[in-house]
Parts: C-alpha cells; structure tokens; sequence
C-alpha cells in the first residue's frame, strides 16, 4: 500500500482551491484521499479518549489529541505537512516565505467537539513559546462524513471590532481550510452545536510560524569549515591556513 508521501505531491495545494474574499483564506474540497480522511475519523473515534486534553475557555469545549503516539494516523498525515515539498507549496501557495512547521504540536494536533460545544469568537495564540516562533498559518482538516451545517459547528469570521460576521466555512468533510494570522482575525461558532450524541465534529489542525531571528554578528554566517587560521580560528579556505 501507498503512503501519504507517495499519495500527496505538491500538487495538493494547486487544485481545487477556492479564495474567499473578504477575509483571505484558501478552502480545498476532498483534500484527502477519501478513504484516508475516513480512517482518520474512525481513528478520532476509536481512540483512548483519557489520553485527550479538555479545552475550555470563556466557555468554549472541546478536545484535543496532540501525542501522536496514540494516533498513527495523524502522525502520518502530519509528517507529510511538514515535510519540504508540502511546505514550500504553502509558500508559494500564500506568500509567506520561512514557513517553519512545529513538531512540538502546540496546539494543533486532532480536535473533537460534540453536541451542545461552542467555541467562542477568539484571536489565535501569536507566538510558540517552547520553540520562540510567530504564529503565520493555519491548516485545518475536516474529518466528519456527511456532516450536516445545519449542526453548527462551521466558523464564522468577524470584522476587526468583532461586531458583525463577515465570513462563514462550513465544516464540510474532507475540507481543507487555510489562513494567515491576523492580530484581529476573530473566529469562531458561537451556536451549540446540535448534531447527533454519536456524531462529533472532528479535525486535523497544523500550524505554521515564522522566525525573525538574525545572524549573531560575532559570528556571521559561514559553511562548514574545514581548516583553521594561524590565529587558531576555524576557516572555509586552505589559503588562509
């Protein structure tokens, strides 16, 4: 059987993509290979669920699974995202160059919200402190078959002052959603959710940072040096031994 790798090329992130205005984000319909995405689901399913992390803030539910040792699947999928040629393709993809991936999973990782879970129009978290990076994307996968909007659950994306909606994604299967951060990109889905007690609405959610670190100038960038100096430093070139 094939792997991810040699499922996915680049050409993932160059078919099917739709622009939204007027909050810029790329939406990818039947991102996956259907039959992956639903085994991703029944993974979310299956799994032990006391090894998930229970989110709550101002009232927002939902769980989280960002050890992949627990999930194979994921980790899969996730190794692919963060692999060279998916990244450079979302560089080329949304402008932003030095996307770095985070292997840490802050964050990100699966998700699981049921019936009667809201998540409250928030701003992302903006810096990764373990690894010292900005926050610059995110990547969101839809996993739940036959989702039905009428359950809720899809995001909605507000003006600067937080006042009106002016952009909804439905939370459709097999859905990749991708945007930058914005210091007031609020979002959320304030309606509980109503889908059956069975049913969750289930992701797959990789973030991407940018570093704006900089040369030490005690020591400039330099290859692999192979000699060393008469004064004892080490140096790229044999005609200055």
């Amino acid at each position: 059987m094939k792997n991810l790798h040699e499922i996915l090329t680049d050409d993932v992130f160059n078919k099917n993509i739709h622009l939204t205005n007027p909050v810029p984000m790329w939406i990818i319909d039947n991102f996956l290979p259907e039959n992956i995405a639903k085994a991703m689901y029944r993974e979310i399913i299956d799994s032990d669920k006391s090894t998930w992390k229970k989110f709550t803030r101002n009232d927002s539910l939902m769980y989280e699974q960002n050890d992949m040792s627990h999930v194979p699947k994921a980790f899969e999928l996730i190794s692919y995202l963060h692999s060279r040629n998916a990244v450079e393709s979302l560089e080329k993809l949304t402008g932003i160059d030095g996307l770095i991936p985070d292997p840490k999973l802050i964050g990100s990782g699966y998700s699981w919200a049921g019936t009667g879970c809201t998540l409250k129009p928030h701003t992302d978290f903006n810096w990764n402190e373990q690894s010292k990076l900005h926050r610059a994307l995110s990547l969101i996968i839809y996993l739940t078959p036959d989702w039905n909007p009428k359950w809720h659950g899809g995001l909605d994306f507000y003006d600067g002052k937080r006042e009106k909606v002016i952009q909804h994604v439905d939370c459709l299967f097999n859905r990749c959603l991708i945007w930058k951060y914005e210091k007031l990109g609020w979002h959320g889905h304030v309606n509980p959710m109503t889908c059956p007690e069975d049913i969750g609405r289930t992701t797959v959610r990789v973030f991407y940072f940018t570093s704006n670190s900089s040369h030490n100038p005690e020591d400039l960038p330099h290859r692999s040096q192979y000699w060393m100096d008469k004064n004892g430093m080490p140096c790229d070139n044999r005609d200055q031994i």
